[in-house]
Formats: structure tokens, C-alpha cells, sequence
């Protein structure tokens, strides 16, 4: 006779927990491990065996007590001439907390342009999406509210300066520059991995991605599947590789180059 009533109270647990992912956060505060050097690196971007795409990094503090990442993009060789597509991204830190300032991203292809602005703060960002020709609606800026919210060099920064041991997970918010996500980082374990001529010791994790609504509900992904990041085990922990698989098959980016700035 008490059976069913404790199945319903399971079930209504459940679901309470389910609605309340954002209990199951990582909480935002730095790990011990310092801040990546600064540098410039040139990363090669694939598709299968196919290379596709490459794309320059530049990482520096600036004096204001900001961490700066500025990268260009361009999609290279045979895709190009199929697919023309040129980039730039720019993203501001507080080097103190690894918290989000700022970014800035323009694409430009054969036919249109796609501009994303978005500032942080501590429990909302506002973003500004712009097409060039203009699209139908116009630009205007629009919040997303939701706290302790990551863009893409701030979850890395974050995630590399925590201790990183085998089986540790991270469960963060992420807005690379259009749409939210949760973003599970899942410490697989140590190996050697070779990238860009050179045999690394290597920090693998395993990535999963789930979409997140304007209601705050998590929803499936519908193009990524599961992914693969690889960073160096040594004092930069840079990002040596990432391998996914989407929609579209297996995609990939790799480190080709890196020359660290003079102490």
C-alpha cells in the first residue's frame, strides 16, 4: 500500500532536481593553478582527414589587470574556395577572479556578415546580434539571465586552473556568442598525446554539451554528440587538441605552433 505513494514522491524529487540543474554548478572560484603565460599560437582546424580551416591566437595581459585573447580565423585550401569564411574574435577577463568582461566576434562570408557583441556581469550578459545586409528583425541588445556564466577562453581559463585529477567533473554555464549551453568537463586521465611535431604529456577530458532555453530549461544538443580535449600537462596546460563529433561527422582542432612572450 506504501509503494506507490513513495514511487510519486520519487518522481516529483526527480523532477524538482532536473529543474534545478544549476544546483549541480561548479562553484565559479579559481583553482590554485596560475594563468597561462603569454603567448601566440596557430591552431589547424579539420574535418576528417581534411584540413579546413586555421586560425591565430594572441594571449597577454594587459594594464589594466585584464587577460586578452584575440584570434583570427580563415578557412583555408580546397574549402575556401568552397566555403569562404573570415573571422575575428575578441575576449576580456578579470585575471583576478577568471570571470568574463567582454567579447567581440565578426564573421564575414561571400554573403553576409555576422556581428555578436556580449558584456558580463555577475547574474545576467547582455548580447547584441547584428547581420550585415541587416535581417528582417533589427539589432537590438537582449539579457540572458542566469548567473556565474562562462564564454569559451574563460571556461578553459577556469577549467585549467583547477587540480584536474582523474574523475574530477566540472559542470559549467557557457556562451560562446549566440546561444547558452552546460558544459560537463569529465577529467579522463593522464597520456601522451603527439600535436604539431611534438610528443606532449597530456590531460584528456571528455566534453558534453546540452542547450540550454530562454525558460532556463537543459535541452539536447542537436549537433554536437560528444568531444574529446586534450591539454598539456606541464606549467601552461595549453589547449593541445579537440577532437568532436557532430552532425556532420568528425571535426577536429590542433596545435601547430605556440612561441611564449619573454619574461
Amino acid at each position: 500500500m506504501m509503494r506507490q505513494p513513495a514511487i510519486v514522491l520519487g518522481m516529483l524529487c526527480a523532477s524538482a532536481l532536473a529543474d534545478d540543474w544549476r544546483a549541480t554548478l561548479t562553484p565559479p572560484e579559481p583553482g590554485p593553478f596560475p594563468a597561462p603565460r603569454a603567448q601566440t599560437a596557430t591552431y589547424k582546424f579539420g574535418w576528417g582527414k581534411f584540413t579546413a580551416a586555421q586560425a591565430d591566437f594572441d594571449f597577454s595581459k594587459t594594464k589594466g589587470g585584464l587577460l586578452k585573447l584575440t584570434v583570427t580565423a580563415k578557412t583555408t585550401g580546397l574549402v575556401r574556395s568552397l566555403w569562404q569564411m573570415d573571422a575575428q574574435h575578441t575576449a576580456l577577463a578579470d585575471a583576478a577572479t577568471l570571470r568574463p568582461v567582454s567579447l567581440q566576434q565578426t564573421e564575414t562570408y561571400k554573403a553576409k556578415t555576422l556581428i555578436a557583441k556580449v558584456n558580463f556581469s555577475a547574474d545576467k550578459l547582455e548580447r547584441w546580434q547584428e547581420s550585415k545586409p541587416a535581417a528582417s528583425s533589427p539589432a537590438k541588445w537582449r539579457t540572458f539571465k542566469c548567473p556565474d556564466v562562462f564564454d569559451l577562453h574563460t571556461a578553459l581559463l577556469f577549467t585549467r586552473s583547477q587540480p584536474m585529477k582523474k574523475g574530477d567533473t566540472y559542470r559549467l554555464v557557457v556562451y560562446p556568442a549566440r546561444d547558452p549551453y552546460l558544459a560537463e568537463i569529465i577529467v579522463a586521465g593522464r597520456e601522451k598525446r603527439p600535436v604539431g611535431g611534438k610528443e606532449y604529456d597530456a590531460i584528456k577530458c571528455e566534453l558534453r554539451l546540452q542547450g540550454i532555453t530562454k525558460k532556463l530549461e537543459l535541452e539536447p544538443h542537436k549537433k554536437f554528440k560528444r568531444a574529446f580535449i586534450w591539454v598539456s600537462d606541464d606549467r601552461d596546460r595549453m589547449l593541445l587538441k579537440v577532437q568532436a563529433e557532430v552532425f556532420v561527422g568528425s571535426v577536429w582542432t590542433e596545435l601547430e605552433s605556440v612561441k611564449f612572450a619573454e619574461p
